[in-house]
């Protein structure tokens, strides 16, 4: 009798998801990559910095500040959640790669 194993995600599968075009693609990925990454594993975690990227990062922050480009009144409503999802991302990422002193605090200030 043939076995059949269920082939699970890999990071790889992730960082895919997470270079996607729509924003529920990385959304999804970085829910996925939780599985994967580990707070010390610095070479994951950069790898997931660099898939999703910094402007995709950075919309969050700006949507919850009511500076983004999505006017619409559920961004509005939503402001609060887009801050929180926005400082969940970056704390981990700078608290775990240091990457964001010299990436994403430049895109602030300008």
């Amino acid at each position: 009798m043939e076995q059949f194993q269920s082939q699970s995600p890999s990071l790889e599968d992730c960082l895919k998801l997470l270079k996607g075009e729509r924003d529920e693609q990385r959304l999804a990925g970085l829910l996925l990559v939780t599985k994967f990454c580990k707070g010390d594993d610095v070479g994951s975690l950069r790898k997931v910095y660099d898939a999703v990227g910094v402007r995709f990062l950075d919309r969050p922050l700006r949507t919850g500040l009511g500076k983004g480009t999505n006017s619409s009144s559920s961004a509005s409503v939503n402001r609060d959640a887009y801050l929180q999802l926005s400082l969940v991302n970056q704390r981990c990422f700078y608290h775990r790669t240091r990457v964001l002193s010299s990436q994403v605090v430049v895109l602030y200030c300008k």
